[in-house]
């Protein structure tokens, strides 16, 4: 399983125009082949913040929703709204 986490904070007043498009990338991408989930948040101590948490059958399923023509215009859309962006590849921990 490919797993991570994307943080996008976002420019003070921005995020509803992020979050107006999210519902309709979100269904979208749950459609495609190798998505196993993509769900997305709002941070609850710092309203700028929003979470993307991300689960793929494999590298291989990502890489195919990364050239989707959905993926590249909700990508184009979220990107001018960003101060920062981090992308965290997650594992489940073992002990």
């Amino acid at each position: 399983m490919y797993k991570f986490i994307l943080t996008i904070d976002c420019q003070p007043g921005t995020r509803d125009r992020i979050l107006a498009q999210a519902p309709e990338a979100q269904a979208a991408t749950r459609a495609e082949p190798g998505c196993i989930a993509y769900d997305f948040y709002t941070c609850t101590d710092n309203p700028d913040r929003l979470v993307f948490v991300e689960s793929w059958k494999d590298e291989d399923a990502h890489a195919f929703h990364m050239r989707q023509a959905h993926t590249q215009r909700f990508i184009a859309h979220h990107e001018q709204f960003h101060d920062r962006l981090t992308f965290e590849t997650i594992n489940v921990a073992s002990t």
